[in-house]
């Protein structure tokens, strides 16, 4: 919190108003449907992923999530002030990385939650032990961020994103054949927010920079939505496979590790997915 909010003071003295604001309605329909959009899906992610499924309450959270979406639709059609520019859903070039940043960001908050949780059930290692062995990882990550936006404005907007997406897919495929370990968690870690911090940081301005200025603020927009919910999304599967396999086994050591391998393994294909979406979309760029 100290440091959100010396953020906080330091945007203010140093972030100028260039152009004069604009008082705008806001879309209140619009924004209460994409609200049962997003909590009926979320919940729907939990419940598919429990161990204590019920069928019932699945479909109706589906259907629910499939009304609200088309009466959001319809509904931002014919607002003269929307809540999203849903028309930048037709770019390919934009669903694809946009899908590529929202996969990224599930997998970082799914890996935040899972290797605290495994250090200290399965491994028996203590709070702060544990909080100094991911410390590393989060130090890399900023470090990286800034060193990614250097190659990206001198070298290559292709090469960071690229190099990055292809470290994560090569380290989950592994963290799948190796025997799990206290280091192997902490080293897999870093080596994570290494391909993170060279591609995550660099697809939401690449992206962004496509687009014709007069929708940048709602690209904007979207991806925010994207990042928040994204992280939502990879805490509740990581958390739900997890527990799924802790209740499956009578001691919570082994289910803790099967809970880890099983998540492993579906972060591996999301890695695989956001690794050819990115190369899919680079090289399509003129710029």
């Amino acid at each position: 919190m100290p440091v959100i909010i010396l953020t906080w003071l330091l945007g203010e003295v140093s972030i100028t108003q260039v152009k004069k604001p604009e008082q705008l309605s806001f879309d209140l329909q619009g924004g209460a449907l994409l609200a049962v959009l997003l909590t009926a899906t979320l919940l729907l992610v939990v419940s598919v992923t429990s161990s204590e499924a019920n069928w019932f309450w699945q479909l109706l959270l589906l259907i629910i999530a499939v009304i609200s979406l088309m009466l959001f639709i319809k509904c931002e059609q014919h607002q003269t002030v929307k809540l999203l520019d849903l028309s930048l859903f037709q770019r390919p070039t934009f669903v694809t990385f946009l899908s590529a940043f929202f996969l990224l960001q599930m997998l970082s908050l799914a890996m935040s939650y899972l290797i605290p949780n495994v250090l200290q059930l399965a491994f028996k290692e203590s709070t702060a032990a544990t909080g100094l062995l991911v410390l590393p990882a989060a130090v890399v990550d900023a470090l990286l961020s800034a060193l990614a936006g250097l190659i990206y404005d001198r070298v290559s907007h292709r090469l960071p994103i690229i190099v990055g997406t292809g470290i994560i897919v090569l380290i989950f495929g592994l963290a799948n054949v190796l025997t799990p370990s206290v280091i192997l968690l902490a080293v897999m870690y870093v080596a994570f927010m290494v391909g993170l911090g060279l591609s995550y940081s660099n697809i939401m301005p690449l992206s962004l920079a496509q687009l014709p200025e007069s929708v940048v603020d709602d690209g904007n927009a979207i991806y925010m939505t994207a990042q928040s919910y994204s992280g939502a999304i990879g805490t509740a599967l990581a958390a739900s496979l997890l527990t799924m396999t802790q209740k499956g086994d009578a001691a919570l050591t082994v289910g803790t590790l099967q809970g880890l391998k099983l998540n492993l393994v579906v972060f591996l294909l999301l890695a695989l997915v956001v690794f050819f979406l990115c190369i899919r979309s680079v090289f399509k760029l003129k710029k």
